[in-house]
């Protein structure tokens, strides 16, 4: 017991503290993204929503086969892909991670 105590404590000594460094956006770059690039993911949520709607019915006769998802396909990316664009994600990030996260790197 008192040797893994020893090494955490070790562990954490060694380790430098990170610090987190936010860089300055570059002027212009949240008020482009405030006024061109949210308003159309605004539009393209609220077009993709109708369209969802819309092809529904056929969405509906795609899901009868295997595997089943169709619905949750069409409405991530009609839906809560261009949403998630719009509304979650920082100032001035244009691009999803891999994971499909928006994040501001440092």
């Amino acid at each position: 017991m008192k040797n893994k105590l020893l090494m955490c404590l070790l562990m954490f000594a060694l380790t430098p503290a990170a610090q987190a460094q936010v860089r300055p956006l570059p002027r212009g770059v949240e008020l482009v993204d405030i006024v061109i690039y949210r308003p159309l993911g605004l539009t393209t949520t609220i077009v993709g929503t109708a369209f969802f709607i819309g092809i529904s019915p056929l969405t509906a006769l795609t899901t009868i086969s295997p595997p089943h998802d169709a619905f949750q396909k069409a409405a991530d990316l009609l839906i809560f892909r261009p949403a998630k664009f719009t509304f979650d994600r920082p100032l001035g990030v244009y691009y999803a991670d891999p994971d499909g996260e928006y994040r501001r790197h440092q």
